[in-house]
């Protein structure tokens, strides 16, 4: 008698609504998943035919999808049915403006406030199944789909944590990212009612990670969860229950959470830097000589990518230190390391991230000072009376405090004044310090207590940045600055009564490794794609010129077939995948270089360092 009012039930739906196509789905479509892959069918509670809508900006109604199933209440797929003749291409294009328009803020067709993870299409009585994902290079997401095998109804619910005898899964590394981590994201993106990914809601996601690592079970009692709805919360304890977080920790899950990061800064609205994977690995590479007993200061640490590098090379978590001034870099940091060093509960108190200033005194006995410190014309975050304590306000001698006081003049003072003689500080550095004349002053100032290593001069497009967060709607840009990774090595203690002493900076007596790095010709994909094989080349001939301060004299010419051959040689096991890339253009490694003598370099390096 139950079947009989259900079959009534759907039969009123399919006469509610053109019958030719409810026709073809109720007698084609439903029995195909039903008898192939055990889908309900006679059940118009889990089975709703073309009575999911899609709303206008208005809140009328612009259209139906043609099916989407639910259980216990919740969508776990869409499947929009063409006839034959059609294509699934433009099928599944079709599923996408549904999945994008789906009605998750309406509880009684989202309670969880997410739309299905998984998309079907039919032409004819071919089927095929996809799963989507974030792109977190727009502010507003785009889904990226995969198509995936075919799953039957129970395999449906196992994925979603549904079956009676369903227990708490093991992420594997994408599974982290389009599993987990898009679904956190999409919780709290409905729950603040936000089309964009905002830097509020990257920042809850990443808080609501950490304290579920250092609360467990308790985390219900702690911010950003206690802020959510009753219906986000629901999802979120959902969510983690479905998956065994704990035992999912680990370095590749880390390197996704921060590309799914970096991403999403690079989308907009975040006025944030984050160094790329490869850029970090060069630069760890650079330096070299990490043992656990080295001690490694980032006083602008961002999401941690130096810091766990270094400890990935053998150094000890309680000999490193990463600070800076923002909330949201601290948390991101924190997440980081405690996904990637497998951190929970008390662990994570004990991490060594903390927000502050890290201009203020960090003591000046630091092995290596290495990071990407802020490169702005003005230092506008305050407390220069606290900073003038142990940096120096006038460095510039001309008897006026602050009036040549760019964020880079103070970060270059603090690494040269925390590193101990015989330390190592490598920095990213606006190209303009090494040529500009009105920071001479600060070349004397690096020239008089440093032996200058390397400089590597990047090429454009390497550094993204989003737009002021008041001006959301700006999107993502390329940061225009072209910049250089400076490394150098601290040989004299600091004389506060002659900071900069008299010497020509423009000239030195010992050769320095100079390198320009073009852009390639094609710059698709991802930075690391493009620019990864280039430093490796460049670490290779960095090895060479440390042992003999001179450099192969051969062409390189087939970088991508060096990459596989010399990765695990040349750069330490944090970057991201290495892609196929032609060419490296380095000038270092067309000429030989040879001590105390007069090269030509990079003509916007011309005014520093002649070797």
């Amino acid at each position: 008698m139950v079947g009989l009012i259900l079959t009534d039930t759907l039969k009123e739906e399919i006469m509610s609504t053109p019958q030719s196509e409810n026709s073809y789905i109720a007698n084609e479509i439903l029995p195909l998943l039903a008898s192939g892959f055990g889908y309900p069918i006679h059940d118009s509670v889990r089975v709703k035919i073309n009575d999911v809508p899609i709303f206008r900006p208005s809140g009328g109604r612009a259209g139906t999808m043609d099916i989407v199933y639910y259980h216990n209440g919740e969508p776990v797929l869409l499947v929009e049915a063409k006839r034959k003749h059609k294509s699934h291409d433009a099928a599944l294009q079709e599923a996408l403006k549904y999945l994008l328009n789906f009605p998750v803020k309406r509880e009684e067709f989202a309670p969880s406030g997410i739309p299905p993870k998984f998309l079907a299409t039919t032409v004819g009585k071919e089927i095929k199944f996809y799963k989507w994902s974030y792109d977190y290079s727009h502010q507003i997401p785009d889904f990226l789909t995969e198509e995936v095998e075919i799953l039957s109804f129970n395999r449906l619910l196992e994925y979603y944590g549904l079956n009676e005898k369903y227990q708490a899964r093991i992420l594997d590394v994408r599974g982290f990212k389009t599993d987990f981590f898009d679904e956190l994201v999409a919780i709290f993106k409905t729950d603040a009612k936000e089309e964009r990914i905002t830097a509020d809601i990257i920042k809850k996601v990443s808080l609501q990670i950490l304290n579920f690592l250092a609360y467990g079970d308790k985390f219900a009692g702690q911010l950003p969860y206690t802020g959510l709805s009753i219906q986000g919360q629901k999802a979120v304890r959902d969510l983690f229950d479905r998956f065994n977080l704990t035992s999912s920790l680990g370095p590749e899950a880390a390197r996704e959470f921060r590309r799914a990061i970096l991403r999403s800064f690079q989308g907009g609205g975040f006025n944030q830097y984050l160094t790329e994977q490869c850029v970090i690995a060069f630069m760890v590479g650079l330096v070299g000589g990490f043992r656990p007993e080295t001690t490694v200061l980032d006083f602008e640490c961002g999401s941690g990518g130096f810091l766990a590098a270094a400890v990935e090379l053998g150094v000890g978590l309680e000999n490193i230190r990463g600070i800076d001034i923002e909330e949201l870099p601290c948390i991101v940091a924190k997440t980081y390391l405690a996904l990637y060093f497998k951190k929970t509960g008390e662990w994570i108190d004990a991490l060594p991230v903390k927000k502050d200033n890290g201009l203020l005194d960090q003591g000046s006995n630091w092995d290596v000072v290495i990071g990407n410190p802020a490169g702005g014309n003005k230092y506008e975050h305050g407390g220069l009376v606290k900073i003038g304590s142990h940096l120096d306000r006038d460095l510039d001698r001309n008897g006026r405090l602050d009036d040549n006081l760019s964020e880079y003049n103070l970060s270059i003072q603090q690494a040269v004044m925390s590193t101990k003689i015989g330390g190592k500080i490598c920095l990213i550095l606006p190209e303009g310090f090494f040529s500009n004349s009105q920071d001479e002053f600060l070349r004397k100032f690096v020239a008089k207590h440093c032996k200058v290593l390397a400089i590597v001069s990047l090429p454009r497009g390497v550094f993204k940045k989003g737009t002021s967060t008041r001006r959301l709607r700006g999107g993502a840009q390329t940061a225009s600055m072209k910049m250089s990774i400076f490394c150098a090595e601290k040989v004299k203690e600091i004389d506060k009564e002659d900071l900069i002493g008299t010497d020509d900076s423009s000239t030195v007596s010992y050769p320095v490794f100079l390198v320009s790095v073009n852009e390639p010709t094609s710059t698709s994909g991802s930075v690391c794609d493009w620019l990864e094989p280039r430093l490796v080349a460049v670490l290779e001939q960095w090895e060479v010129w440390r042992s003999s301060e001179h450099l192969e004299a051969k062409p390189i010419t087939k970088i991508a077939a060096l990459v596989s051959e010399k990765r695990k040689k040349h750069l330490p096991a944090v970057p991201l995948p290495f892609a196929q890339s032609p060419d490296a253009d380095t000038k270092s490694a067309r000429k030989r270089a040879q001590p105390k003598t007069q090269t030509k370099v990079n003509k916007d390096l011309d005014d520093i360092f002649s070797q």
